[in-house]
């Protein structure tokens, strides 16, 4: 479960925002191809390092640089940098968001709210006001979207505002003395906190499925719960799943300590399944059943919960809490990549580790304060990473030993080109799709 651990990410709360980008059958066609060409191209990285090295299977970046060159190290270097900085931005943006919706949320049911507040119980006086059918308003795709909140925005105890101007500097005195520690040993140990919060989701995704029921027309555009089959905005999904689906840099970290290696390639398949599975429940569970027009759909699904919302709280406080503890884990690895890289020391000292930490706060405050927008983040950082790591690389080092071992068939050249194009057209697409 470990592989299947690591890939459940913040991509989770942006999937179903993907998928109303991309349509239905898109989706599913999309969510395939890059599912299969990520185990694909994992199971590249396997073999290639069990080939290499009969005693200690060589990392990525190792066999790139045997294979292609030095120069490469410096290629995964930027990409893995690129990853885990854009993963710090989208966990500080996310912990704004949900405490700004938890501190709400806790308010709302302090005052006497009911504890069986639901969209359901809202319905009737939300379609008389804001939430009328697009046939009756106005044209599609420019509908109001903050149906989910209605009259509780009367009533809240921080307005709208907090999220931009105050909560993304909250976090500032906890996180920057917590990230001048030189071991930060305590969070790693909150492993399992991931799986619990990710049954949590799953479990509230459901929740709300059975709740609003599937509220889907696949024939009139005009309908208010119509779902278009395709969209030119595809990229968008190629691009959080490439994210979502990223683990090539550290699969060799995580396998050569597996004490059956003869099982590798079996528990290779059974984590990304899981994985694939995952994601697909808690994309098409809120594109199938979100009870109004798709585009409402939000970078953080967890948005269009009323905070009047029981299970949206207990995800909301859950993944919140997921959040703190991860935030330094990926900080910690983000600076021992970058000070080895640059100076090849892991702690460069106080002075300068402070003024690291100061930058990359800095960087998340005004992401979150300019730029709030978690699955654009996702989608180009995963994009950028996945054309390189995840695509490029694997496929050129599995190329150069199959070259040494003699001619190269023609369907196994065209397979790698095939599948580096593919990461290649999924970046550049992120900037015009």
């Amino acid at each position: 479960f470990s592989i299947w651990n690591m890939m459940m990410g913040s991509s989770l709360l942006s999937v179903p925002w993907a998928f109303q980008q991309a349509g239905l059958a898109q989706s599913l066609i999309v969510h395939f191809l890059m599912a299969t060409i990520a185990v694909y191209t994992a199971y590249i990285i396997l073999k290639c390092a069990d080939k290499l090295s009969s005693k200690q299977m060589p990392e990525l970046i190792d066999m790139c640089v045997t294979l292609i060159g030095p120069w490469t190290t410096w290629l995964n270097i930027i990409a893995s940098g690129i990853v885990l900085g854009g993963a710090l931005v989208v966990y500080w943006i996310l912990m704004v968001q949900l405490l700004y919706r938890s501190i709400n949320s806790i308010y709302y049911f302090a005052e006497g709210g009911p504890l069986n507040q639901t969209f359901t119980k809202l319905q009737t006086e939300i379609n008389k006001s804001e939430c009328s059918s697009p046939s009756d308003t106005m044209e599609l795709g420019k509908l109001p979207c903050n149906c989910f909140t209605n009259d509780l925005r009367l009533q809240l105890t921080l307005p709208d505002w907090w999220q931009r101007l105050v909560l993304p500097f909250v976090f500032i005195p906890f996180f920057l003395p917590l990230l001048q520690l030189r071991r930060i040993t305590f969070f790693a140990r909150l492993g399992a906190l991931g799986t619990f919060s990710v049954a949590v989701l799953v479990i509230a995704v459901l929740y709300k499925c059975a709740t609003w029921g599937f509220n889907m027309n696949f024939v009139d555009p005009t309908n208010v719960h119509y779902i278009p089959q395709f969209r030119s905005s595809v990229a968008s999904l190629s691009g959080v799943l490439a994210m979502a689906f990223f683990l090539h840099n550290s699969l060799i970290t995580i396998f050569k300590h597996n004490e059956h290696q003869k099982n590798n390639v079996r528990d290779l398949l059974i984590g990304y399944t899981l994985a694939f599975l995952t994601y697909l429940v808690i994309a098409i569970g809120v594109y199938l059943s979100f009870p109004y027009h798709k585009f409402c759909i939000k970078q953080n699904f967890l948005d269009n919960l009323s905070f009047g919302d029981e299970v949206a709280l207990a995800a909301d406080v859950v993944l919140f809490v997921r959040m703190l503890t991860v935030f330094p884990m990926v900080a910690y690895i983000f600076r021992v990549q970058v000070f080895t890289a640059i100076m090849g020391v892991d702690y460069p000292g106080k002075w300068r580790l402070a003024l690291f930490n100061i930058l990359l706060i800095a960087a998340c405050v005004m992401a979150a304060v300019f730029f709030p927008n978690v699955g654009d983040i996702i989608r180009y950082a995963g994009a950028f990473c996945g054309m390189i790591i995840m695509f490029v690389l694997p496929c050129a080092v599995q190329y150069i030993m199959k070259r040494r071992q003699g001619p190269v068939n023609m369907g196994q050249l065209l397979i790698l080109i095939f599948i580096s194009l593919v990461g290649i057209v999924n970046f550049v697409a992120q900037f015009f799709l």
